[in-house]
């Protein structure tokens, strides 16, 4: 912030609008205006920091009840000797993309070996994440199974990876061309023996924090930080559906607010992206990430996420085939766009680690992990349009080309078009017919001689569009979750963009995530905990 805009922001020092208190130009209000009026506040009038009449005060305060803020919230209650917490939860459950996850849990054992092979091989040639925040992240992992033992997990607990007595085969790594993977574990949770109890992380960690005194407040949606214009220190937040709940943290807020998978003005100015539909919550719609860049704070890895694919949905574009990708699909045909041409290695649906040689190179091999996929000898997240065909033909569709509920007369269900020829085809998904007729033409020569020139799909994934009757399916961009967010340092820190710490405002989890580009799966709940656990720390130590 310039010397010119905070000495303004202290001219114009706080002005009463409704319930909402403008404490200085980086008080975060979410939305980019004030919290929702709807109610007087006994701050109405407040002139000063001073004048604030907080509804109530803890020692920490966390954003967002999904895995991190779950974890910060049972950090606290199982470390903290009394500290008094708040977890806020706009939903009314634990949120985010939680309980849509797989609830895997990375960790290891070998933090060191891990973090200079696997870890750091993912990071590739970007230094965006420090290393130093990626070492306080292994460190952390090493944590994690006897943390969760802690909290009175281990009924529940099934732990896959090397050197853990008894341990289950280890997760397929999803970079076996990068060395180090073999350093790395997995926690799932089971339901026990008799499965009744939690089969997912997210679960467990709610009944847990259910059990402790942390004021778990769902349905209670935090409308803005409160930031003192002076020093730029984070004093609390204002919550609650009328934003007239002022309460105060004494050690730190900590952010845990998720994406930005279902604003689609985030979406389109930091992704490029159009008309994408998430896969699973409803609830990341960028708060917190405009309430942290109103305190200040620097933004990465705004492209990174699991992201994207062209998925399969039904014509009125109210519904996929399937939720998750997987390899069920996209190899029983090709993906084209509405000029009728493929773009990308249209076989999008899985990590191809069915094709790869262990230690293969990396910069010719394919397939989409996450959605990464390789680029010109580069992994990144491709800019996908807001509308494709998946198109097949009979022998595709009796493959697999559609789930196996679906493959009966869809054109009549509402999953396809059909027609007896390519031609028709095109005229029914509107796309030029020479075009596409041309595109299958060199799509079945490629098929017969078992490469593909243009993408280099693996040819044991290459099926041929030949005989007819031809569908074609809608496709759209769909995601799981995205990474970017506020800049985090190995204490789990907001930072500004010169790199100071926001004072009293932490993250974990994905929001913020410490991932770019590559990613491995686990990982994102590994972080949520390792961070989680490091913020809730870090704030209590205050």
């Amino acid at each position: 912030m310039s010397d010119l805009n905070l000495t303004a922001s202290r001219r114009n020092f706080i002005k009463a609008a409704g319930a909402a208190l403008a404490l200085g130009a980086g008080t975060a209000m979410l939305g980019g205006c004030s919290p929702k009026g709807g109610g007087s506040s006994s701050n109405d009038a407040a002139t000063s920091v001073a004048d604030i009449k907080w509804d109530d005060e803890y020692d920490v305060i966390v954003v967002g009840g999904g895995i991190a803020g779950l974890a910060a919230a049972a950090t606290v209650a199982s470390e903290g000797e009394g500290k008094k917490c708040l977890l806020l939860e706009k939903g009314e459950n634990a949120g985010g993309n939680s309980f849509q996850s797989s609830g895997y849990c990375m960790w290891t054992n070998e933090a060191e070996k891990f973090l200079n092979s696997y870890i750091l091989g993912l990071n590739g040639d970007s230094d965006c994440t420090p290393e130093d925040v990626m070492k306080a992240y292994c460190d952390g992992l090493t944590e994690n199974v006897d943390w969760l033992k802690g909290l009175g997990a281990e009924p529940y607990m099934a732990v896959m990876g090397p050197g853990y007595e008894g341990a289950q085969s280890n997760q397929n790594p999803e970079y076996p061309e990068i060395d180090g993977a073999q350093y790395m574990g997995a926690i799932r949770f089971t339901g026990g023996e008799d499965k009744t109890g939690p089969k997912h992380i997210a679960m467990f960690l709610q009944q847990y924090v259910e059990s402790t005194d942390v004021d778990y407040q769902k349905s209670t949606p935090m409308t803005a930080l409160v930031q003192d214009p002076e020093s730029g220190a984070i004093l609390g937040v204002v919550a609650g559906e009328k934003g007239n709940k002022y309460y105060k943290a004494n050690g730190g807020v900590i952010m845990c607010t998720g994406g930005f998978e279902n604003d689609a003005e985030y979406l389109e100015n930091y992704m490029g992206m159009q008309g994408v539909t998430p896969a699973a919550a409803q609830e990341n719609t960028a708060d917190g990430h405009r309430a942290c860049a109103k305190a200040g704070a620097a933004m990465w890895h705004m492209k990174g996420g699991a992201c994207f694919w062209m998925a399969p949905r039904n014509l009125e574009n109210t519904e996929f085939t399937q939720t998750q990708p997987t390899g069920l699909t996209k190899e029983f045909g090709i993906t084209v766009g509405v000029n009728g041409r493929r773009f990308y290695n249209d076989w999008d649906a899985c990590a191809a680690g069915d094709v790869l040689e262990i230690g293969s190179d990396l910069r010719t091999n394919v397939g989409y992990r996450h959605g990464a996929t390789q680029w010109g000898g580069r992994w990144v997240h491709l800019p996908l349009p807001p509308k494709a065909w998946f198109v097949y033909d009979a022998a595709g569709l009796a493959a697999g080309a559609l789930p196996e509920n679906l493959r009966e007369n869809p054109d009549t269900t509402g999953w396809a078009y059909k027609a007896d020829t390519i031609e028709e085809l095109a005229a029914l998904i509107d796309v030029p017919a020479d075009e596409l007729s041309k595109t299958v033409s060199t799509w079945n020569t490629f098929c017969d001689n078992g490469e593909d020139l243009a993408f280099y799909r693996p040819s044991n994934h290459m099926t041929k569009v030949a005989e007819g009757p031809f569908y074609a399916t809608l496709c759209t961009p769909t995601m799981l979750n995205t990474d970017g967010g506020p800049v985090r340092d190995a204490e789990a820190r907001i930072l500004d963009p010169y790199g100071n710490p926001i004072e009293n405002l932490y993250s974990a989890g994905e929001f913020g995530s410490i991932w770019g580009n590559m990613y491995q799966g686990t990982g994102n709940i590994g972080e949520c905990v390792v961070f989680g656990r490091i913020a809730a720390r870090n704030a209590m130590a205050k």
